[in-house]
């Protein structure tokens, strides 16, 4: 190629040239586009954790739950309720000669409050008879 045909041709360089800035602006502008919207769907997803944790928190460590846990006394005749402590967050409760309703009623109580269950022990004593200790924190 010699000059006279770079002459020639040059209007036609210099669109080509431009097209293909334009193409590659253009592809630049959507990877960016793309970036920025997955940034903004990953910024949502965690300020959604955030405050899912942060409600949470406090209906783990309100002070509603410390009055709520007192419902294990109640359940329950007071006859069958041979240990009933509550230190600080930690309660600590044992029962004896529990019917299966009973029983049912206690482990779904404790099942549905929002407290770790640090120790679940239920044993059957007789038919239809049953003792169960369990220790919760929250």
């Amino acid at each position: 190629m010699n000059m006279m045909t770079l002459q020639r041709y040059k209007n036609e360089l210099i669109i080509l040239t431009t097209l293909l800035f334009v193409l590659f602006a253009f592809i630049y502008k959507l990877s960016a586009d793309t970036y920025v919207n997955d940034n903004r769907s990953l910024i949502q997803k965690q300020i959604m954790q955030i405050s899912t944790i942060t409600a949470l928190k406090e209906q783990w460590g309100g002070n509603g739950l410390a009055n709520k846990v007192k419902v294990f006394k109640t359940l329950v005749p007071a006859s069958k309720v041979t240990l009933f402590q509550k230190k600080s967050k930690k309660l600590m409760a044992s029962y004896k000669n529990l019917t299966g309703n009973e029983l049912s009623k206690v482990t779904n109580k404790l099942i549905n409050m929002p407290v770790q269950i640090v120790l679940l022990n239920i044993n059957q004593s007789a038919k239809n008879q049953y003792t169960m200790e369990f220790t919760c924190k929250w």
